[in-house]
């Protein structure tokens, strides 16, 4: 782990698998509607297990803001400022971006459902099937100026299990069904906070208690491996006698807190190789970008790819172009004049190298993955 305050190379880590997973769940969601929309065991696998990757995000998204809150303190307007340029921008441009294009492309009228839907589902991120998560986002930013005030250690344990039990009794237990019209529909939004809040709740408990987490992910690194592996089996139980899971399913309230302490454990371990040392650093810092574009990039290849590269044979090579092609469009968004207010990418700022361990340190950002 990088050793001054602020850089912190295992966030990135987590934020570059994070978007592998979201990238891994569209490419494998592609695979079953063109295999006549039927998954096969392996298409099946993916697609789940994937689906740890947007509650990472989650997380993520709380750790850094409040990692930052806890050094560096908390000012509203520089907060609320900082947000609406880093994420408020780009989620207008994706959101209008994606409108046009359903609309002009595949035909589909956004003002069909009447314009309060409209204005929920805008909301809400509904302009495209990824946005949700962005509007989740924006949801935690209107309750985080509160949650910040909160320095005491003692109470964050509190919270964490508050945000449990809010987590799970909007998973589970909670029916929007009794409520009718737009308060109905806003309650039954896949981006309701309630249903996430647990994630980015551990975010902000992993920044107030990094430093004894950390040391107890490197110490216990293999039992927290075999304990990725158990969850692992779990998932496929859990998929193959439930059916389908959702990303913020209750037993990911487990998964992602042991996986997190995992890649935590073995961050020191990666950064000794430098190839995937440096993988991982290109895509955790492209991440929120490639989130953001890669579903107009997978569509477009859907568009004109030959029937027979939707074997699953050729997963591998499918997603590396999705990938490549996604990171491709990042860089050519980059050379239109004003592109941060289009895209989001945090500045890499390299620390000396201890005798140690080779390290390319990143600048924590407190923004969205």
């Amino acid at each position: 782990m990088s050793t001054t305050r602020g850089h912190i190379s295992e966030i990135h880590i987590l934020r570059a698998i994070g978007c592998l997973f979201v990238v891994a769940v569209h490419v494998s969601g592609s695979f079953y509607y063109e295999q006549g929309e039927t998954y096969n065991e392996f298409t099946l696998f993916i697609n789940q297990i994937s689906r740890f990757g947007t509650p990472m995000f989650a997380l993520i998204s709380g750790f850094l803001l409040f990692y930052q809150a806890r050094f560096k303190g908390f000012d509203l307007h520089r907060f609320a400022t900082s947000r609406f340029t880093k994420i408020g921008l780009p989620f207008l441009f994706w959101s209008v971006f994606y409108l046009l294009f359903t609309y002009l492309v595949l035909g589909v009228n956004p003002f069909e459902s009447g314009k309060k839907q409209f204005l929920v589902n805008f909301i809400f991120g509904n302009a495209y099937y990824h946005l949700y998560f962005m509007s989740i986002v924006f949801q935690f930013y209107l309750l985080f100026p509160l949650l910040q005030a909160v320095k005491s250690k003692m109470i964050w344990p509190v919270l964490l299990i508050g945000a449990v039990c809010i987590n799970y009794y909007f998973v589970k237990l909670f029916n929007p069904g009794e409520f009718e019209g737009i308060l109905g529909s806003i309650l039954s939004q896949r981006a309701f906070l309630p249903s996430w809040i647990f994630y980015f709740i551990f975010g902000g408990f992993l920044a107030y208690f990094w430093e004894p987490l950390s040391a107890f992910s490197k110490k216990y690194k293999i039992l927290l491996g075999i304990a990725v592996l158990i969850i692992t089996v779990a998932a496929v139980w859990e998929y193959k006698t439930m059916g389908s899971t959702p990303s913020n399913r209750v037993t990911n309230m487990v998964n992602i807190p042991i996986i997190t302490l995992f890649v935590i454990g073995i961050g020191e371990q990666i950064q000794k190789i430098r190839w995937l040392n440096s993988f991982f650093t290109q895509i955790g810092t492209l991440s929120m970008a490639i989130y953001l574009v890669h579903p107009f990039v997978l569509y477009s290849f859907i568009q004109i790819a030959p029937d027979f590269v939707w074997k699953t044979a050729l997963f591998p090579f499918v997603y590396a172009l999705i990938l490549l092609g996604s990171i491709a469009m990042v860089k050519a968004i980059q050379l239109i004049p004003l592109n941060q207010y289009i895209l989001t990418v945090p500045v890499i700022k390299k620390q000396k190298r201890n005798t140690t361990v080779k390290t390319s340190a990143l600048r924590v950002k407190s923004n969205f993955p």
